[in-house]
């Protein structure tokens, strides 16, 4: 199981794609600020879900759908987002014969789109979705935390049996639940906090 954004790619790609849109208008920016303040403040799940709406609002799905092909192509092209020895690292897994599947909190679109312009093989992806309104696109599902893992639950993923790659202590639920733990990408305080948790890392993490 692998994370994507830090893994495979070196940062966000959803956060991306919002501040794309968020500059593009500055009326949306100023809308988002107050919550920009809330995040600061310690409120980041339900503020980063907010600023994701703020950023799609008044987009159709088909347009939402080109803009986040378009940048997942692109991220996958630069070389200053993509962490090429991890996609090596999954291609030599694939081809080994081990089921690889990618559990990432950005929106699916995105993530198919990168994925497959970066040539990264995987069985199953687990990611954020939207939902269309009348107003523009919604945070329908945000796979974060311990809903990333509670969604590979419901997928039927063995968490138990399974090693799991990350950079972030975010992903501490679906962590405890792995088997092993390999860090990719992590920060030395990162590496500090899941040396302290009770997860299983792998030698050399």
């Amino acid at each position: 199981m692998y994370d994507l954004d830090g893994v495979i790619t070196r940062k966000d790609t959803f956060t991306a794609l919002v501040v794309g849109q968020l500059m593009r208008s500055p009326l949306r920016l100023l809308r988002a600020l107050p919550v920009l303040v809330n995040m600061l403040r310690g409120k980041k799940p339900e503020a980063s879900r907010r600023i994701a709406e703020i950023a799609l609002a008044g987009m159709t799905d088909t347009d939402y759908t080109a803009l986040a092909t378009q940048l997942g192509r692109k991220i996958a092209a630069d070389t200053k987002w993509m962490r090429f020895s991890a996609v090596q690292r999954i291609r030599h897994q694939h081809e080994s014969g081990a089921p690889i599947i990618i559990a990432t909190a950005t929106e699916r679109r995105l993530a198919e789109a990168l994925l497959a312009a970066a040539g990264v093989p995987y069985d199953l992806l687990s990611a954020s979705l939207l939902n269309t309104t009348t107003s523009g696109l919604t945070v329908s599902d945000h796979r974060v935390g311990q809903r990333k893992k509670e969604a590979l639950i419901e997928l039927a993923v063995p968490i138990a049996s399974a090693v799991f790659v990350t950079d972030s202590m975010t992903d501490l639920p679906t962590a405890e639940a792995a088997s092993r733990v390999v860090l990719i990408g992590a920060s030395e305080r990162t590496r500090r906090r899941f040396s302290a948790s009770k997860v299983k890392l792998a030698q050399g993490s």
